[in-house]
């Protein structure tokens, strides 16, 4: 199965290139530009995102997008890299409640602002999430035990954005161990376009 995958440098796709080192996928990259949060960039008729966004990948002639929704199509097609439960396993569930989380409330309360302007009801989902993922990240450990593409979708928030968990441990320890990861390294020396 090849795979485009519609790319901007230091974006949110650059974790799916990650994802696809880590599935031992075959793909290619479209570079493309986006308009940026602080307003540099542009849109670029080359994407076909219907935003104009990233990542979007082309598989067999169908457009996705979505990162959260984009790590269990992969990882369900490529279930030999075993970095995420198959849809019979009984921590199926876990896992689609983690991708859950990530989209429904981190990047959700992440982007309402700052933490003094949040709700109650948005201060408390973070404080369980914290929580949670604290507590499966200690002593070593990854979010579902073992390295799994969970660990590529939150651990890419904290290489770019550091201050969205608590300073300290266990997000220093957890950070440090997955950027060790040789799949990233691949990854990050295709996020830009060869010179």
């Amino acid at each position: 199965m090849s795979i485009i995958v519609h790319h901007s440098p230091q974006s949110r796709s650059t974790r799916l290139l990650w994802l696809l080192e880590e599935l031992g996928a075959d793909y290619r990259i479209n570079y493309v530009s986006i308009r940026r949060m602080d307003g540099s960039g542009q849109a670029d008729d080359a994407n076909p995102h219907p935003l104009k966004q990233v990542p979007a990948i082309e598989v067999g002639g169908q457009l996705l997008i979505e990162s959260t929704l984009l790590f269990p199509f992969l990882t369900d097609r490529f279930r030999i890299a075993n970095l995420a439960p198959t849809p019979t396993h009984p921590r199926r569930a876990e896992y689609i409640s983690w991708l859950g989380l990530y989209s429904g409330v981190l990047e959700t309360v992440l982007s309402a602002g700052p933490p003094e302007t949040w709700s109650p009801i948005q201060q408390q989902a973070y404080a369980e999430l914290d929580r949670r993922w604290s507590a499966a990240i200690q002593n070593g450990g990854y979010i579902l035990g073992n390295f799994s593409a969970l660990d590529i979708l939150f651990g890419s928030l904290l290489q770019w954005f550091r201050g969205a968990m608590p300073a300290g441990e266990p997000y220093d320890s957890y950070l440090e161990r997955i950027n060790q990861r040789p799949a990233l390294a691949r990854a990050l020396q295709k996020d830009s376009p060869p010179a």
